[in-house]
């Protein structure tokens, strides 16, 4: 079997599976055979596959018929400009993410000394994609999961990260901290019970369940226990950078705003629905 028929079968096998069936077909086969990206493919449609890599394909054409996740399949996603490792039971890292940096990215100047921390990193996307940008920059990255804070590490060695920022597996709701940050950036579990009842099959089976659902009415739970109990951690005119869910920015704005931020820039979806927010800290915040 060569390049061209592989391709072709498994167009046929995946077409009724997945909306992107060429795509994901293309990057598993890519893998396999270890081409540099898709294009390679298409350049050498006459080469055949050895035995092994026929076995390999057609149990990876056969995990992605049950759903699976291209990403899980290989355990890798490319995410800003990384080749990430999602081995762990950790989340896919997803565009809307891609976006949240960029907003920081804008608005934050390249040369500043970045102190951040990262609540909840998961991948270690988001603290990656800060230390690579802000070369002075040292981060805090905590998540409750060890999945989270192995993979995390992981792909700090990949890219010799690993002496700029610090990991604690520490739960949200317990942990405490002294330090100011210039930045506390998050996106945290917020998916109600209700609404993730009916998310992809691929999604419920293979990302972690306790890094999607917020809590079992709005969602919300993270979001209020990140800004009230982190609001002094946060240097006056620093930042917080949050990526949400659907018809939550009313309730989140407004507890941003008793808080002492406002939401100066904001990401919408093609549905008019807010995903991604920048607020700045513009007064401390004191008990009346």
């Amino acid at each position: 079997m060569n390049i061209s028929k592989a391709l072709k079968n498994s167009y046929n096998l995946l077409s009724g599976i997945s909306k992107t069936y060429k795509l994901d077909t293309e990057v598993l086969l890519a893998h396999v055979l270890k081409k540099k990206n898709r294009l390679d493919l298409f350049l050498n449609t006459k080469e055949e596959l050895n035995k092994e890599e026929r076995k390999k394909f057609i149990d990876f054409v056969n995990q992605r018929i049950s759903k699976k996740p291209v990403s899980k399949i290989i355990n890798r996603k490319s995410f800003w400009n990384f080749d990430l490792d999602i081995s762990k039971k950790v989340l896919i890292p997803r565009p809307e993410t891609e976006v949240l940096i960029e907003m920081v990215t804008k608005e934050i100047n390249k040369k500043k000394n970045l102190n951040f921390l990262d609540i909840g990193c998961g991948s270690g996307c988001i603290s990656i994609s800060l230390l690579e940008y802000y070369k002075k920059s040292f981060g805090t990255g905590i998540d409750i999961s060890k999945d989270a804070i192995l993979n995390t590490k992981t792909n700090l060695i990949n890219y010799s990260l690993t002496n700029r920022i610090k990991l604690l597996r520490k739960n949200i709701f317990i942990y405490k901290t002294d330090k100011k940050f210039d930045l506390i950036i998050s996106n945290p579990p917020y998916i109600k019970l209700s609404d993730y009842i009916n998310l992809d099959l691929g999604i419920k089976k293979y990302e972690p369940k306790e890094a999607l659902i917020g809590d079992n009415k709005e969602g919300l739970k993270f979001y209020k226990e990140i800004i009230k109990k982190f609001r002094n951690n946060i240097k006056l005119n620093g930042y917080l950078a949050f990526e949400i869910g659907d018809n939550q920015f009313m309730q989140i704005n407004k507890l941003l705003i008793s808080n002492g931020f406002i939401v100066i820039s904001k990401y919408k979806l093609i549905n008019n629905q807010i995903r991604c927010l920048l607020a700045k800290k513009v007064k401390n915040y004191t008990l009346q």
